[in-house]
């Protein structure tokens, strides 16, 4: 058995370790598949592309550089197309977000951007 003081020294390289070990998730990180992106264009195309060329959004994403991507999904849901803003699903800004991720070049993994219980507060807009 050991003593209390050790005990609580233990919890605590225990509490220490585990929470270093959970890096921050990024947009860095895989976030997207390619297949997602790729639905994405073609709404970015009927939707987005009238006002927003292909080339806008890298700077948008710099400026937003630090923030969660969920404020960043958001604006966009809400506010986008300027014609119709909150017209489409959810489940369709999130593939046209995908797609601007792919247009920032922002490498893309093996599952969809995940949308629920807060995954996208829980992403950081890296640039």
């Amino acid at each position: 058995m050991l003593p209390a003081g050790r005990l609580v020294v233990l919890s605590l390289s225990l509490i220490v370790c585990a929470s270093a070990s959970a890096e921050p998730r990024t947009i860095n990180d895989a976030i997207y598949s390619s297949a997602q992106a790729t639905v994405g264009g073609q709404l970015y195309e009927e939707h987005c592309l009238l006002c927003h060329n292909k080339k806008y959004f890298r700077p948008v994403l710099k400026a937003w550089d630090g923030r969660s991507l969920e404020e960043f999904f958001r604006v966009m849901s809400t506010s986008m197309p300027e014609s119709n803003p909150g017209v489409l699903r959810e489940k369709e800004y999130v593939d046209i977000l995908a797609y601007i991720l792919s247009l920032g070049r922002y490498p893309a993994g093996d599952t969809e951007l995940d949308y629920k219980d807060g995954a996208l507060h829980e992403t950081t807009i890296v640039y």
